[in-house]
C-alpha cells in the first residue's frame, strides 16, 4: 500500500483555508494543500442548510496524521470540522517520493 494520504477538511472561509494550509505546510505537516470554493448541503439543526465553503486537500504521510489531526482539533472554526483521511491506491513514485522528502 501506498504511504500518501490525502486529508480532507472544509472553512467558512477562504481566509481560514489559507490560514490553516500555510501553518501546515509551514511545519512540514503537509507537502502540498489545495482551496477549492465549493457549495455544500449538509443537515445541521434539524434542516438542510446550504453553504458556501473551501474544501482544503492535504498530501500527506501516515506519520503526520495524527499531528494534522490534533492541529486541525486545535485551530478549525467549527464545532464539528470535517476531518477525513483517504490512504492512496496508488501515487506515481516520483510524486510520493516528493511529498516523503518535504516532510518532516
Amino acid at each position: 500500500m501506498n504511504e500518501l494520504y490525502l486529508v480532507l477538511t472544509t472553512t467558512p472561509t477562504k481566509k481560514e483555508a489559507k490560514s490553516l494550509a500555510k501553518a501546515l505546510l509551514q511545519e512540514h505537516l503537509v507537502a502540498c494543500a489545495q482551496i477549492h470554493k465549493i457549495q455544500s448541503l449538509y443537515h445541521w439543526d434539524k434542516r438542510i442548510a446550504i453553504d458556501k465553503e473551501y474544501r482544503l486537500i492535504l498530501k500527506t504521510t501516515a506519520r503526520n496524521l495524527q499531528y494534522i489531526r490534533d492541529f486541525i482539533a486545535q485551530h478549525h472554526s467549527y464545532e464539528i470540522p470535517q476531518y477525513i483521511e483517504i490512504n492512496t491506491h496508488y501515487a506515481s513514485q516520483s510524486y510520493e517520493e516528493w511529498v516523503i522528502g518535504t516532510l518532516k
